[in-house]
């Protein structure tokens, strides 16, 4: 007589096979994150999870910190796979949980019976009520550039981030950042086409006072050092407002814009003491119009800016708390003054944070909110739908600019919306190799703009051309690479073998791999080569000038993919020099202040490459100052 077992003596008995069949051991796994595959090592003893170590990744640094310490402790410490992806970092959760599955797998362990039960959530909780002399709304540069600046004043600080990590778009950013720079631009030659662009701006009819008055000091510097230095680069703060904005077509508030570069060399000094270490050249990144460029030698990426005001908090002791997953969504006001910030924890509980003397708003533009890019798009007949990818973090969604409005603040510029022309085409991301102003040529082969124009130029032409992508192209030499990684952190050999990326050992090899004529893409290379030579001016295209880092003259050659995407929203809040925000009538609105992406009024119709960060360090910097000081 045949015996039937139970369900559970069932359910026992295949675990205990399971179990009994499996290898105590390490056994490593690996699975696609979202840049690249994430390795890892599983220590398994009588069928149980005794250790989950992540060998190797290529996730963003920064986005990726939080599940690559939450989720290996979590499954080790429930004995499950299920557990919650970390918000905002969705692809890197899901590749760790997969490659460790991949681990129990070769263990000879069932994964599926790791997934059973409650999942572990990673959730923050905050105080119902609590109070600071300055609290701040947003955790990016700008937010953490006004937490320091605010905190060595003496305020005690209160930071909100409704991700469960800080960085904003800052830490996805190339992280260039604009200064004029006597010393390290001096390094360089000057074209006679950046003697014309100095000479164009001098040649404007003065549009107001302080127009006047920065082209006259602009016209005298300018004398003095040709004079001084023929033939080397020329620069300065005043030099760096005009061309700003000029090239937003005036559409800008100067005062603000000089404001920022005027300052922007302190904030490159100020971040070097902090620990900061530079490269010791600027460049020229895409649309930043002037090799005044500053980044870091010692980060990848957006990343160092963050990990520098951390570090600064730690080794000073300074009075910032952060906290984590906590999105704010209404302004406190106490007759006509901004006095705290209501919120929700991750939890979902309703708190309040009260501020004794400011608060700063720092969430922010709306790259990434696609409704928000429809309704005030001025500029891209209303293409910016979600056919459009954004460059943008998933928090960038403009939450201060409605609260913000509430409380009767101005908004300025909205419909001013920037594409970055050289991003991946499926993602949107910035994972740039050739980084810098390379050589754009379409899928024929040819070039199609002056590479060194500003952005909306850029991606207007780019949008125009075959399939509404192009290539943009480098030497190996030339590259942005360390160590075979980008500046972004990521692998080289792994994007090729995605296809993010084409390397070729000549021009001929580069063609054939991008399905070009070789014959019309050397005679593409030999003609930019004889221009950067001195034999030639670019009459088609009018480009001023080839930086020493830029010519392709031997080979091996990378090629990338590009295309443009949402990166940059110009609108935002109106606010003067003490970064204050305005109401309609051009009034400071008592304790409320703003920084970074979420202003508007500095950057026109189209932002210069390398201003954002300019921006949002130096006025978080006089925000934190300014509400601290209770201004």
């Amino acid at each position: 007589m045949k015996r039937l077992l139970t369900p559970a003596a069932a359910a026992l008995l295949f675990i205990f096979g399971f179990t009994a069949s499996a290898a105590d051991g390490t056994f490593e796994g690996e699975a696609q994150g979202h840049n690249d595959a994430i390795h890892v090592a599983v220590t398994v003893e009588k069928g149980h999870i005794k250790d989950v170590k992540i060998l190797k990744n290529f996730e963003s640094p920064g986005v990726s910190d939080l599940p690559k310490a939450f989720i290996p402790k979590a499954i080790v410490d429930h004995q499950t796979l299920k557990v919650d992806r970390v918000s905002g970092a969705t692809f890197t959760s899901m590749g760790i949980l997969s490659a460790v599955s991949d681990a129990l797998k070769k263990a000879g362990l069932d994964p599926a019976q790791f997934r059973k039960g409650e999942a572990v959530k990673y959730a923050v909780s905050v105080p119902a009520k609590s109070e600071a002399d300055v609290v701040i709304v947003g955790g990016g540069g700008a937010g953490m550039s006004a937490a320091v600046a605010a905190a060595r004043k003496g305020a005690n600080v209160i930071v909100l981030e409704k991700m469960p990590f800080l960085g904003g778009n800052t830490i996805l950013a190339g992280g260039a950042l604009n200064a004029a720079d006597e010393a390290l631009e001096s390094k360089q030659k000057m074209s006679e086409g950046q003697m014309k662009l100095v000479e164009d701006v001098l040649k404007d009819k003065p549009r107001s006072e302080l127009h006047k008055q920065l082209q006259t000091k602009i016209s005298a510097d300018y004398n003095a050092w040709i004079k001084a230095h023929p033939g080397v680069l020329f620069d300065s703060p005043e030099f760096h407002a005009l061309q700003t904005w000029k090239d937003g077509d005036y559409e800008a508030d100067l005062d603000l814009i000089y404001e920022m570069t005027k300052h922007a060399p302190e904030t490159v000094v100020r971040l070097s003491k902090m620990g900061l270490e530079w490269h010791p050249y600027t460049s020229q990144y895409v649309g930043a119009l002037w090799p005044r460029s500053h980044d870091a030698a010692n980060y990848h990426s957006g990343l160092g800016y963050l990990n520098t005001y951390r570090d600064t908090i730690d080794k000073e002791k300074l009075p910032v708390k952060v906290y984590y997953m906590t999105r704010a969504n209404e302004l406190i006001k106490d007759n006509g003054r901004v006095v705290g910030v209501k919120a929700k924890d991750g939890q979902g509980k309703n708190v309040e944070v009260l501020a004794k003397k400011g608060v700063v708003l720092a969430t922010g533009g709306f790259g990434a909110n696609i409704e928000m890019r429809m309704k005030y798009d001025q500029l891209w007949d209303g293409k910016l739908d979600k056919r459009i990818g954004t460059t943008n973090s998933r928090a960038i969604t403009g939450d201060g600019i409605p609260m913000a409005e509430k409380a009767g603040a101005k908004l300025v510029g909205m419909g001013y919306i920037q594409l970055l022309p050289v991003t991946d085409p499926t993602t949107g991301q910035t994972i740039a190799t050739c980084e810098g102003t390379a050589l754009y040529v379409n899928n024929e082969g040819k070039r199609f703009v002056n590479e060194m124009e500003r952005r909306d130029v850029l991606s207007k032409a780019a949008i125009q051309q075959p399939g509404g992508t192009f290539w943009r192209m480098c030497t190996v030499k030339n590259a942005r690479v360390k160590d075979g990684l980008t500046v972004h952190g990521l692998s080289v050999d792994s994007l090729i073998k995605a296809g993010k990326l084409v390397r070729g050992e000549t021009v001929e090899e580069l063609a054939k791999k991008t399905n070009i004529d070789p014959k019309v893409l050397k005679k593409t290379f030999d003609e930019f080569n004889s221009f950067c030579r001195g034999e030639r001016k670019d009459t088609e295209f009018n480009r001023p000038s080839c930086s020493p880092t830029i010519p392709m003259y031997e080979g091996p050659y990378y090629a990338e993919p590009r295309k443009p995407s949402v990166h940059h929203t110009m609108g935002g809040v109106a606010i003067n020099t003490n970064a204050q925000v305005l109401d309609a009538n051009g009034k400071p609105i008592p304790g409320l202040y703003a920084a970074g992406e979420v202003t508007g009024g500095l950057h026109g119709k189209n932002r210069i490459g390398g201003n954002a960060i300019a921006d949002a360090l130096t006025f978080g910097n006089i925000a934190g100052i300014s509400a601290s000081q209770n201004k």
